[in-house]
Parts: C-alpha cells; sequence; structure tokens
C-alpha cells in the first residue's frame, strides 16, 4: 500500500485489521504508516517482553485469570506462542508460578500492551475505513 489516502480493495480492509492484531503495527505498516508502525511495535512489544521478564511465560494462562488472559490475548500472536511454550511439560518443571508482586505486575504488563494492540487495531480500522469511503485521511505521524 503507497498511503492509507488509497482506497482499499474489498479484502484488504480486513486483511488491515487481521495484521495489526497479530504483529502490532503490522496494520499501520501496511497501510503505508511506517513510523508509526514501528513506533507501535516497539511500545506494544516491549511493554509485553517486560512483563514476561518481569514474570515467568506461565503468567499467560486462563487458568489463572480468564480476563487477565482476553487482555494479554489482544497482544497478538506473541501471546499464543507464550501460552502454546508455557503449557509445555519443560516450562511447568522449570518455572514455578508464585503469586508475589511480581506475578501481578506481570500480568498487568502484558494486559496493558494487549489493551494497547487493541486501541492499535482501532485505529489501523478507522484509517482503512476513511480511505476505503473517500474520506481524507488523519494525519500520518
Amino acid at each position: 500500500m503507497a498511503s492509507d489516502s488509497a482506497k482499499l480493495k474489498g479484502w484488504e480492509f480486513p486483511l488491515a485489521a487481521v495484521l495489526a492484531w497479530l504483529v502490532p503495527g503490522a496494520g499501520h505498516f501496511y497501510l503505508g504508516l511506517r513510523k508509526r508502525a514501528l513506533l507501535l511495535f516497539i511500545a506494544i512489544e516491549l511493554t509485553f517482553f517486560i512483563g514476561l521478564y518481569v514474570g515467568t511465560l506461565r503468567i499467560v494462562d486462563p487458568a489463572q485469570s480468564m480476563f487477565w488472559f482476553v487482555a494479554q490475548v489482544l497482544a497478538g500472536l506473541n501471546t499464543i506462542i507464550a501460552h502454546l511454550w508455557s503449557t509445555s511439560s519443560y516450562a511447568e518443571a522449570t518455572t514455578p508460578l508464585v503469586r508475589d508482586w511480581s506475578y501481578h505486575m506481570a500480568v498487568l504488563y502484558t494486559g496493558i500492551a494487549g489493551l494497547l494492540n487493541l486501541l492499535a487495531v482501532f485505529d489501523t480500522v478507522i484509517r482503512a475505513g476513511r480511505a476505503n469511503v473517500g474520506q481524507a485521511p488523519l494525519p500520518a505521524d
């Protein structure tokens, strides 16, 4: 895509939204907003991985807290990978789950990363929608 001012084809609109959810910033990158995409990617991924660093991979678990797990899943594909890795026998054997302050901070960080990505998905959808109906594009950066 050259920019979000170009009209999107019918299948490109949902593709931009799915890309925005899978990899933070990918929807903006697809729309041609490279700087915004890089900023979103760094901010959301850094927040998510700081949460994983403070806690362990085992914080991404629906059995611990379904509400926070839903928020974490909004962070995209890395949440699914972390959850699959955390349910492996290796992760369970090597990382005991201790519910102290670090656990709660880690869940909070990863959940906030997911909620930030949800805002980025909304922004992608709005920008793609404005381009689709011929409205003036929003400021790029």
